[in-house]
């Protein structure tokens, strides 16, 4: 009698949004598991990428092996079949910058606003404040052209999905799934658009915006169809460094509480340079070097991506979510980097990338050790064969 050979097990590829950062995260994450547990990201019956997410899973999709995304972020050798791939993009990468007037500029969609609006039991404060803030100047014409090189195919043979916003009503669009004609690097490009910051992308005479003004991960799409095993790689969510902000934010209430003669007295300053305005201290401790917004950006991510996690797991579907540990949120929400021009650069330096391939790498290995996930680490491995 032949043995029973198992059932194939199906396995779901969610990659979330987040720039430079998430870019570098989902190398680590997706090298981890290959290494790990034997399962090879490329082999994912759906790949669903959110804007810099979705970068890297057209990577996947192009070919490239899981060990080579996470070596070129390390500034490390790669494999030839890698190098084969990377060889194919030979357009220099570089942003262009429209011209705003500001005399004819006004809200970049009105019409998204009042969707965005009413029903007023279901208003979307995050969409109506991107419908009235003006079009981003950046344009991104290059990168489509380099995602264009890198997968030379109209779209993937497997399953490919991007989900974008449709500007006109705040709709989501999710390209590869829904009957639009568009390429996959026209579709990751749109994904990316990142409102007020680059221009909106126009498909079919329709114009688009970033997938993260939805959701930074957009899991919900992931069921149905239905997998046994959703794997969402999340680096924006998570709220580990939220301890450390209510620290502050309790120092700033007691320096306001002093400043207006509700706490206790202030002492007086030594010299003028410490004869501030009373608000002057709260307000440093609050923000704190921006790690208040961060924070408060990150917990805004993390509560729609239990939702949609938990969503998933009414259905029965396995998930495995990778998001950073506190040292993980440090380097996702690092200001400088290492390696950068100067102080004031945002491009991250190979330093701070590998790094955060490294902090990705140990998440997964640390979840798959778990005696908690032992089923996880079975699916993946019963995927990899």
């Amino acid at each position: 009698m032949d043995p029973i050979e198992p059932a194939p097990i199906s396995v779901g590829l969610v990659l979330g949004a987040g720039g430079t950062a998430a870019d570098t995260w989902h190398a680590g994450v997706v090298a981890a598991l290959h290494d790990a547990a034997g399962w090879d990201a490329r082999n994912a019956d759906l790949i669903m990428g959110t804007s810099a997410g979705a970068i890297t899973g057209l990577c996947l999709r192009a070919g490239m092996p899981p060990a080579d995304l996470a070596a070129q972020r390390r500034g490390l050798p790669m494999s030839d079949e890698g190098q084969a791939i990377i060889d194919r993009v030979v357009t220099p990468y570089q942003e262009g910058r429209s011209e705003r007037d500001w005399n004819e500029q006004g809200p970049q969609s009105p019409t998204m606003v009042a969707r965005s609006l009413w029903p007023p039991w279901q208003t979307r404060p995050l969409h109506a404040a991107v419908g009235l803030l003006p079009r981003g100047t950046r344009t991104t014409e290059a990168l489509e052209q380099r995602l264009a090189e890198l997968h030379p195919e109209p779209w993937p043979a497997a399953r490919f999905w991007v989900p974008a916003v449709r500007l006109s009503d705040g709709k989501r669009v999710v390209f590869g799934r829904d009957d639009l004609l568009v390429t996959a690097a026209e579709a990751v490009r749109a994904s990316c658009a990142v409102p007020t910051l680059f221009e909106p992308v126009t498909l079919s005479g329709q114009r688009y915006v970033d997938g993260g003004l939805h959701s930074y991960s957009n899991a919900d799409l992931m069921g149905p169809p239905a997998f046994d095993l959703v794997v969402v790689s999340s680096p924006m969510s998570g709220t580990a460094g939220w301890s450390k902000v209510r620290g502050g934010l309790s120092q700033a209430w007691a320096s306001a509480r002093n400043g207006v003669g509700l706490g206790e007295p202030r002492p007086q300053p030594s010299s003028r340079s410490e004869d501030r305005a009373w608000w002057s201290e709260p307000l440093e401790l609050a923000w704190n070097g921006g790690r208040a917004m961060r924070a408060a950006r990150r917990q805004w991510v993390d509560d729609k991506l239990r939702e949609e996690v938990e969503g998933l797991r009414r259905r029965g579907i396995t998930v495995l979510v990778v998001e950073p540990d506190p040292e993980g949120v440090d380097l996702v929400d690092a200001r400088r980097y290492e390696g950068a021009d100067d102080e004031d650069s945002s491009d991250p330096g190979p330093g701070w990338r590998a790094e955060l391939a490294d902090a990705a790498e140990r998440t997964v290995r640390s979840l798959l050790a778990d005696r908690s996930n032992r089923r996880l680490a079975a699916l993946l491995r019963q995927a990899a064969r």
